[in-house]
């Protein structure tokens, strides 16, 4: 099996999988952004492992309190999002990532400082943007899905005919010192079928019951998703660089793993939540 024919049929699982776990109800879309947080971090605390100068029981400790806090930031944030508790807690969120100074004052470790910024950058690279997804989701008093799914389809879009148009087009190196593979003709390719799919997410989203929305924010949002979406696949290839790992993981055939699937989003996700917000959408 080719690698695109692995990609295709690992993505068409993945992607429908997502996709009913947003449009079911609430519940089932926290619960699936609960397990991309813990997939996520799980990997992320992996391929830092080696870095932390802690013990072994300090390191394994680390995977689970990482954990922990991402998913605590997680329903935090979907709580105040859905207005169960008031914005006021949002100022928890915080907490975690500053707890690591703490928690390194017990580990004994010879570069606490090291451990504690690889540790709390965790909680920041990963659980606070992936927790913006929920103010995505609780728009004019109750749950609704259009921009989430709308953002997920316009990154998928963008990472796939990016890799598409790159692979067999692109000559024009994008950002050579940090991703080689990375072309003009790729990106250029997938910011253009992104906006195409502005139109689709506009034309589709009243059919499935959205509440209509202008055009114009669609592409608004497409545009934001495509740029920042290869600044995010951009950074990730920069942090594998750096530790000198080709993959996050390999959970997904022909995709690599967790992160390398959502590294684009967690770039996308907030700046879209931030677009939204200024407009009141």
């Amino acid at each position: 099996m080719n690698n695109i024919t692995q990609r295709l049929i690992t993505g068409i699982f993945f992607v429908g999988i997502i996709i009913s776990a947003v449009v079911w109800n609430q519940f089932s879309f926290i619960a699936l952004f609960s397990l991309i947080t813990v997939l996520c971090i799980r990997e992320y605390q992996q391929i830092i492992e080696s870095r932390l100068s802690s013990s072994d029981g300090w390191k394994k400790a680390y995977k689970f309190i990482n954990t922990t806090f991402a998913l605590m930031i997680i329903g935090v944030v979907f709580l105040v999002a859905a207005k169960i508790i008031p914005m006021v807690y949002m100022s928890v969120v915080a907490a975690f990532p500053l707890a690591w100074f703490i928690i390194e004052m017990y580990t004994k470790a010879p570069t606490p400082f090291t451990n504690t910024v690889f540790n709390a950058m965790g909680l920041f690279y990963l659980a606070v943007p992936l927790s913006s997804a929920s103010f995505l989701v609780f728009r004019g008093g109750g749950y609704e899905y259009k921009y989430l799914l709308s953002i997920l389809f316009f990154a998928w879009a963008n990472d796939s005919w990016a890799y598409l148009i790159g692979k067999y087009f692109g000559k024009t190196k994008l950002f050579e010192r940090i991703s080689p593979k990375k072309t003009w003709e790729g990106f250029i390719g997938g910011f253009v079928f992104t906006i195409l799919f502005a139109f689709l997410a506009h034309w589709i989203m009243p059919l499935i019951g959205q509440k209509e929305v202008s055009l114009i924010h669609y592409i608004a949002m497409a545009i934001i998703t495509s740029i920042l979406s290869t600044y995010g696949d951009l950074a990730e290839s920069m942090i594998k660089r750096n530790l000198q790992i080709k993959d996050s993981g390999n959970a997904l055939p022909g995709h690599g793993g967790f992160l390398d699937r959502f590294d684009g989003l967690l770039f996308a996700l907030p700046a879209n939540t931030l677009y939204i917000t200024i407009f009141a959408l």
